[in-house]
């Protein structure tokens, strides 16, 4: 063999020498990652402005779950396009479970209604945390007080809603409007904390709201809570009806829970979800929830993965009924 090729064959095994010694050891510091983990803080995309449910219950989780964790969640708001900006975000982001972010149904609704490529299966589940009852609040300038004089107002004249037009609200007035037989319009708003601030001042008629979004703007006379979206009425709102013991075929709730970029590795998930699971049994994260109008509802990756996929297909079925 000539000279030049011995050459040849021994640079090519020098670098394949270096590739692999290369590859074995990104391996050893991938294994050794993920057994030091964490090391540092995580940070938690909260896709909304701060203020409304979702920001809410995300902090508890956060400040809550952290005390079952042995780094910190740190919030990070990233609001834009319906909750989509913040997880869109998140998926450029490493698969190194130092990123997380909160979805809730919505992201369901502004896929299948072509507001964004990314889905629940863009991400690796993780947990959900917990479900929010949707109520029905209209503002105090429509000098209206039950659900059955909401319903006359509505065949007389155009309710004007406000939510988000790419996300679940959307979903939620169709549905409602079309059981109650009003007229209706939805007018956008990019979270659920500006469309109660147009309802407190009176800018739009109502909204589909959730307890710890919207309570404190009913005590101070802004709104009313006319009407919930559960089967039977809840402890902390005796006087509110449902939908369903007035008549109307109406449930509505979300389910708020959080995942991780496509590709985190499962010894990862498992230990967050481990972290969410214990604040879940927490009496402390039990009671913080509660006292803000949500109730705990955990679901492991696996369980929220089936949850996730269910939802999807109504959503799904529902947004191309409403094209």
């Amino acid at each position: 063999m000539k000279r030049n090729a011995w050459k040849k064959m021994a640079l090519a095994t020098g670098v394949s020498a270096v590739a692999f010694g290369l590859a074995a050891c990104g391996e050893e510091d991938s294994g050794a990652a993920v057994e030091n983990y964490p090391e540092r803080e995580v940070e938690m995309i909260i896709p909304w402005a701060p203020g409304g449910g979702s920001d809410i219950e995300g902090r508890l989780v956060a400040e809550h779950a952290g005390n079952h964790f042995d780094q910190s969640f740190v919030v990070i708001n990233s609001p834009g396009v319906g909750g989509t900006v913040g997880l869109e975000e998140l998926t450029e982001r490493e698969a190194d479970g130092y990123s997380i972010g909160q979805i809730h149904e919505g992201l369901l609704v502004a896929h299948h209604t072509d507001i964004t490529p990314i889905n629940y299966d863009s991400f690796e589940p993780i947990a959900s945390m917990s479900a929010s009852d949707q109520i029905l609040a209209v503002s105090n300038d429509l000098g209206i007080d039950s659900l059955e004089e909401f319903v006359e107002y509505g065949k007389e004249n155009e309710v004007r809603f406000g939510g988000t037009v790419a996300g679940i609200p959307r979903v939620w007035v169709e549905q409602l409007g079309r059981a109650l037989e009003i007229n209706y319009n939805l007018v956008g708003y990019e979270g659920l904390s500006e469309a109660i601030q147009a309802l407190a001042g009176g800018h739009i008629d109502a909204a589909i709201v959730d307890y710890s979004s919207a309570n404190e703007f009913v005590e101070a006379g802004h709104m009313k809570f006319l009407a919930i979206g559960t089967s039977e009425r809840i402890e902390r709102l005796p006087d509110v009806p449902t939908f369903v013991e007035s008549g109307y075929d109406v449930t509505m709730s979300i389910n708020r829970g959080y995942v991780a970029p496509e590709g985190t590795d499962p010894a990862i998930i498992e230990q967050l979800a481990a972290s969410f699971e214990e604040a879940a049994n927490d009496p402390a994260y039990i009671e913080a929830v509660q006292n803000v109008g949500t109730e705990v509802d955990f679901m492991g990756p696996e369980e929220y993965r089936t949850h996730l996929e269910e939802q999807d297909e109504i959503i799904s079925e529902i947004v191309q009924d409403l094209e």
